[in-house]
This record gives C-alpha cells, structure tokens and sequence, in this order.
C-alpha cells in the first residue's frame, strides 16, 4: 500500500497549501505595492517642498521687475508631479477623502502654476500688443502674487500631508 492511498487527505492537504501560498503572496505583493505608491507621493512632495524656494525666488524676482516696469521671463524647470500622476489611479481608492483632496489641490495648483509661468511672456506681450488691460504691469504683477500665495498653500498643504494631518481643503468631514 502507497503512502497516498493510506492518506489520500495529503493531497488535499497539499493544494490548500499551495492555494494559501499563492493567495498569501498574491496578497503581500498587492499590499507591497499600495505602500509603495504612497511612498512615491510622499517622495514626490517633498521634492516639492525642496523646489518651492527656487519658485518662490523666481517669482519675487519677477514681481520686482515689473513693479520697475520691466519684464523678466518666468520660465523654469516644472515641478515633480511624474510619480503622483503614475501612480494615482492604482493610488486612488486606498486613499481617505481627505488626503484625495488634499493632494488634488496641490497637484492642480501645481499643474496651474507652471502653465501660467510657462505662458506668462505671451500673454504678457499679447496683453500689451492688444492694448487690453490699462496697466499691464500692475495686472501681471497681482497674476504672479496670486502664484505666489498659490505656492505658498502648496507648501501648507504638502506638509500636512507628509505630518499625516492633511487639510480637510473641501471640508468634507464637516458635511458628513
């Protein structure tokens, strides 16, 4: 007599192990990589917050020019949003609301930012060509203010998000 036909549950037993085995490492590499995804966020702001002073100077610089009544060109390296953007979607349902909110607001505010930096030397020579505000200088210069404290709510927000009290920014548990 075999040893399989004097226990045939062995190979019962044999299956739910590797079932168990598969399913659990299945499940550690699902767990592995919503860790992951968080951690490139988390990354990812504080790049931000390592970027923000280089903005913030450049756009003091440019703000100061054009309270001269001179223009100097705003362009600059983008900030980081690559990780954020890659990983949002497998991201996304393993955040609260709260931090969904938060960092949508920082990333757009971001987002928003850079295509008005990027695009401020046209708008500025078009405005002027046109002839369609009275004073540029000065409606620019409030534009780029407005960047400015937008920045400055980026940085408030990327750091409470990294101190894990994230900005209720929609009051979302206010309405609840």
């Amino acid at each position: 007599m075999t040893t399989s036909a004097a226990y045939p549950w062995i190979g019962l037993v044999g299956v739910a192990v590797g079932f168990l085995l598969g399913e659990g490492s299945r499940y550690a590499r699902y767990r592995w990589e919503i860790r992951r995804n968080r951690t490139i966020v988390r990354t990812e702001l504080q790049s931000v917050l390592a970027q923000l002073p280089q903005k913030l100077d450049i756009l003091q610089q440019a703000i100061g020019y054009m309270k001269e009544k001179r223009f100097m060109p705003t362009r600059s390296v983008r900030m980081v949003a690559t990780g954020y953007n890659s990983v949002l979607e497998d991201l996304y349902p393993h955040l609260q609301p709260i931090e969904r909110n938060c960092l949508h607001v920082v990333f757009e505010r971001l987002r928003v930012a850079d295509e008005m930096l990027d695009g401020l030397e046209d708008s500025f020579v078009r405005a002027v060509k046109d002839n369609v505000v009275t004073d540029p200088w000065l409606t620019f210069s409030e534009r780029l203010e407005e960047v400015f404290q937008s920045y400055r709510v980026v940085e408030e927000l990327s750091r409470s998000y990294l101190n894990k009290k994230p900005v209720d920014v929609f009051k979302v548990e206010h309405s609840a």
